[in-house]
């Protein structure tokens, strides 16, 4: 039976050390989006109702994440004018987006995963005007703006509804205290204060102090093993 010499059994340890910090490190979560599509009760395809409406728990929370009580879920089929007006918004994937109730603005999103990026878009109402033309999704730690991004939602297809568009927000993962996003919205006129979003990604970040303890054990097993190989 062949036994390890004493030099590889020394080195043995400190790799098998390490194997287990990689292992009990925490990694990042898995990609967490949010479309809408998956909700417990959602409204007809035809009808749009209250976040909280669409599940048995009057609940605001979805993928856990904590949403505005002002965030609406309508179907792809949703009219403002009934049966032959313009559909009121277009869907990233599947037939459920959200909008901001009311055309309210400084909707908040409650959670501490990194927002990589949403899509958005104008919604129609009669076929005579869409809704607001730019929003602006703000990173909160708090009380306070850490950060924002500004987007102008474009108006290609005159009287319907537009097919929604990214908005990157990946800049955020640079901060560092998030506990939330804010959109905000620009409205046209006194009407136009809609907006239309779905498939919000979020992500979270592995902890720092758990990378630097996997790379200090690294490092550590690379000068023992050096140290070795000079006697």
């Amino acid at each position: 039976m062949h036994f390890p010499s004493r030099q590889t059994r020394s080195w043995l340890l400190p790799a098998a050390f390490c194997a287990t910090l990689l292992a009990a490190a925490p990694l990042a979560h898995a990609d967490v989006v949010a479309t809408f599509d998956d909700l417990p009760l959602p409204p007809a395809l035809n009808a749009a109702t209250g976040l909280q409406y669409t599940n048995a728990f009057n609940s605001l929370e979805y993928q856990g994440i904590l949403w505005d009580a002002r965030l609406s879920v309508a179907g792809d089929e949703y009219r403002v004018d009934p049966p032959a007006g313009p559909v009121f918004g277009i869907p990233k994937s599947g037939h459920y987006f959200v909008a901001n109730q009311d055309g309210s603005s400084g909707l908040l999103i409650t959670t501490n995963l990194i927002l990589d990026g949403a899509w958005f878009g104008r919604n129609e109402y009669y076929g005579f005007g869409g809704g607001a033309d730019q929003i602006t999704l703000v990173a909160l730690a708090g009380a306070t703006e850490l950060a924002s991004v500004v987007f102008d939602l474009p108006e290609t297809h005159d009287g319907q509804a537009e097919p929604l568009s990214f908005v990157d927000t990946s800049s955020f993962a640079d901060l560092s205290g998030i506990t939330g996003y804010r959109i905000d919205r620009h409205a046209v006129g006194q009407y136009g204060v809609n907006w239309v979003a779905d498939s919000f990604q979020f992500r979270d970040l592995p902890e720092p102090g758990s990378a630097l303890l996997v790379a200090s054990a690294l490092l550590a097993l690379g000068l023992r093993r050096y140290s070795l190989f000079q006697r």
